[in-house]
C-alpha cells in the first residue's frame, strides 16, 4: 500500500507567481491550514495564513514572500506510515506527494492518511478489539498467534507498545471474530491480563466521522 494511492482530490497547490491575495482567498475556500507552493510542476515548499498575512502589500507574488522550505514531501511510492510521522513531526495538515522524477503529482490529507491506516490496520472489518499485557519477556507473538488460531480466528492487525518502566508489554489485538469469550478464557488460560476489549461492526465508512471526534478532542 503506497501513500500515492491516497491522493486528495482538491487542489492544495499554488504557483510562486500567483499572489498573496489569491492564496488567502484559496485558504479560505479549501479551509486548510497551509498550500502547497509550486513552480509549475516542481515543489517549492509551503505557505501558512500567518506567513501571507503578514506580508505588507497582498498583491506582490508567493515568490516575494517567505517560503518554507523544510523536507516536508514523499516520493509516491512511500508507505502511509511514513506520511503519518511527517504530518506528526512538523505539525502540517497537508503532505506534498512526488513521483520518481521529483515532480509535484498531489498533496494526502490528515483525513486522507488516517483512511489509508485505517484500511492498514482492517479498522472496517467487522470483528473485535483485544487489548492484552504480559511481561516484556514473556511476549510471544507465535503463542498468541496460535491462541488465535486455535478458537477459529484471524488476527487482522496487531500493535504493540512497550512500558519499560515495569516491564511489560501491551498488546492490541484485532480478530475477525465478535463472540470472543472463549478466546479470553484462553488467554488468561496462559497468564495474560486482558485489559481492554471492543467489539466492531462494519456497517458504514465512518472514516471522517471518527476523524472529526479525534480532531475535536485533540483540540480540546
Amino acid at each position: 500500500m503506497l501513500i500515492g494511492q491516497f491522493l486528495s482530490n482538491a487542489d492544495y497547490s499554488i504557483q510562486r507567481t500567483d499572489t498573496i491575495q489569491q492564496a488567502l482567498e484559496k485558504l479560505q475556500d479549501m479551509l486548510c491550514k497551509e498550500l502547497v507552493v509550486l513552480n509549475g510542476d516542481e515543489y517549492i515548499g509551503f505557505v501558512n495564513e500567518s506567513i501571507l498575512l503578514d506580508a505588507e502589500n497582498e498583491e506582490a507574488a508567493i515568490s516575494s514572500i517567505k517560503i518554507i522550505t523544510a523536507p516536508i514531501q514523499l516520493k509516491f511510492n512511500q508507505h502511509p506510515y511514513d506520511a503519518l510521522v511527517m504530518a506528526t513531526v512538523y505539525n502540517c495538515s497537508i503532505i506534498p506527494v512526488l513521483d520518481q522524477e521529483n515532480k509535484y503529482i498531489g498533496a494526502s490529507t490528515q483525513l486522507d492518511i488516517l483512511k489509508a491506516i485505517s484500511l492498514i490496520q482492517s479498522q472496517n472489518e467487522s470483528g473485535a478489539i483485544i487489548v492484552l499485557a504480559t511481561g516484556l519477556h514473556d511476549f510471544s507473538l507465535s503463542q498468541i498467534a496460535h491462541l488465535v488460531e486455535s478458537d477459529n480466528c484471524r488476527i487482522l492487525n496487531c500493535a504493540t507498545k512497550v512500558n519499560l518502566e515495569n516491564d511489560a508489554i501491551e498488546v492490541t489485538l484485532k480478530v475477525d471474530k465478535s463472540n470472543i469469550n472463549a478466546l479470553l478464557n484462553s488467554f488468561l488460560r496462559h497468564n495474560y491480563v486482558i485489559m481492554e476489549t471492543h467489539n466492531t461492526i462494519a456497517t458504514f465508512d465512518d472514516t471522517a466521522e471518527r476523524y472529526q471526534q479525534l480532531m475535536n478532542y485533540i483540540n480540546i
